[in-house]
């Protein structure tokens, strides 16, 4: 796969010769572009130019001159670059790419577009972001959490925040964040936006927590904003023919990953990172350590998958001591801490990723080269992709087979507080919401048409 190199594409965009209109136009797509390919971590090339339309086509549902134009942003984009550079003739490949033809998921390759690639997207952080940063402000907070021990999840989405926050009031330094400019965002995003009551709250505690432990300063008194309405929404769930003509499409790892999520009723980042030691075998279970919380818990692993798993230990303990012999990779990644007590554990086979990456990685913390887990983009893409040839109707996530799991449990019989237990929800409420879903023969009501 060839990687394109552009990082001028902006400055070269500007002085050509296409309207003022176009420019804008081209401007806004490429950047949506490479800030797609810095979220999966690709390279900027063909395989994610067309994973990037079929994603944009499949999320956005354009009309055909919108996703024309998208097209022909990223052709200007390789036609200028091969001319510059002596690239290859990446424009006729990506004009000629049908729609709805089928697309490879990509594994992760840096980015070289002038954009910042988070390598491994749930684990790399602190060069890139950074290097994002556009101002002393955004790294200031980046150094502030950074010192907490905040998630990598949680440092992004409240940089995230801040960002759109200081665009929207034209903020130039932290300091003067203030309740009226906080009360006028909140507004926004609940009557202009229209976002979730959960996304406006994560926005408050956000600024909150940025004004007051990064800037130290007292935003006072909010007062009365417009809360976001909280909708609830009905799960997707497959039915037990849908789950088996799904996964007679999944192939390889990914159908044994998309059988294990199902019958653990996982997370699609719990799957991933899924350890050789998190397995028990012998009981028919695995453990799922730091969930959704911090909480560890138990999930049943199906007998009929024992004989499937064993298999994929083995060649995953081939890739293992492959790396072993190398002498130039580190061993796995390990919380800081557990690292820290435990030096050795990184080389250890039982602490070793169930999904390791084709690819080897570079951990900007530690500069060190080491193989980590499948990123989530490449399993969820064989799911969506699964799906469709399966001819479902539904939009089918990896999530989709946690709720699959819920409720087809609640439709053989089994109690509510038991799949809550299984499932890892705090709240018995929570699990109530397959109760709309779940089929329920004999005790169900009809549909008056039946007996018309």
């Amino acid at each position: 796969m060839k990687i394109i190199h552009f990082p001028r594409w902006k400055e070269v965009l500007e002085a050509s010769d296409l309207s003022e209109s176009l420019r804008a136009g081209y401007t806004v797509t490429l950047r949506w572009y490479l800030s797609w390919c810095g979220q999966h971590a690709q390279g900027c090339s063909v395989e994610s130019a067309r994973a990037f339309i079929a994603w944009a086509e499949e999320e956005k549902r354009p009309n055909d001159w919108v996703l024309e134009r998208w097209r022909e942003a990223i052709r200007w984009f390789f036609r200028t670059a091969q001319a510059q550079r002596q690239g290859v003739g990446f424009q006729e490949e990506v004009a000629n790419e049908p729609r709805g033809a089928a697309r490879q998921p990509l594994g992760p390759r840096s980015n070289d577009c002038g954009v910042t690639s988070r390598n491994q997207r749930d684990w790399t952080d602190t060069e890139g972001e950074r290097m994002a940063a556009k101002d002393a402000n955004e790294r200031q907070i980046l150094a502030v959490m950074r010192r907490r021990g905040m998630a990598l999840k949680t440092e992004r989405s409240y940089l995230g925040h801040y960002r759109n926050f200081a665009k929207f009031v034209g903020l130039k330094d932290g300091r003067e964040m203030s309740a009226p400019d906080l009360k006028a965002y909140l507004n926004y995003l609940a009557m202009e936006r229209a976002v979730a009551s959960s996304t406006q709250k994560q926005a408050l505690n956000a600024l909150v927590f940025i004004a007051e432990q990064v800037f130290e300063s007292q935003v006072g008194e909010i007062g009365e904003f417009v809360r976001a309405k909280n909708r609830k929404k009905i799960p997707v769930v497959m039915s037990k023919d849908e789950t088996r003509a799904f996964f007679a499409e999944l192939r390889g790892s990914r159908l044994l990953m998309g059988k294990i999520q199902y019958s653990a009723g996982l997370r699609v980042s719990e799957l991933l990172r899924l350890r050789v030691q998190d397995l028990d075998l012998e009981r028919n279970q695995l453990v799922v350590r730091c969930g959704k919380g911090g909480k560890d818990r138990v999930a049943p692993l199906s007998e009929r998958l024992i004989g499937a798993v064993r298999d994929h230990l083995r060649a995953v303990r081939k890739l293992f001591e492959e790396d072993q012999k190398r002498g130039d990779l580190a061993g796995v990644y390990l919380p800081e801490a557990l690292a820290r007590k435990h030096a050795k554990a990184g080389r250890d086979w039982r602490w070793q990723w169930l999904w390791p990456s084709r690819e080897i990685s570079t951990d900007p913390r530690s500069g060190l080269r080491r193989r980590h887990h499948v990123l989530d983009g490449v399993y969820q893409e064989a799911v969506r992709r699964a799906a469709i040839g399966a001819g479902l109707n539904k939009r089918v996530t990896s999530h989709t087979l946690r709720h699959s799991f819920a409720t087809h449990l609640l439709e053989d019989g089994v109690d509510i507080r038991t799949v809550q237990d299984l499932l890892g929800h705090k709240s018995v409420e929570t699990t109530q919401i397959y109760l709309h879903v779940m089929q329920k023969p004999g005790a169900g009501v009809r549909s008056p048409f039946d007996t018309l």
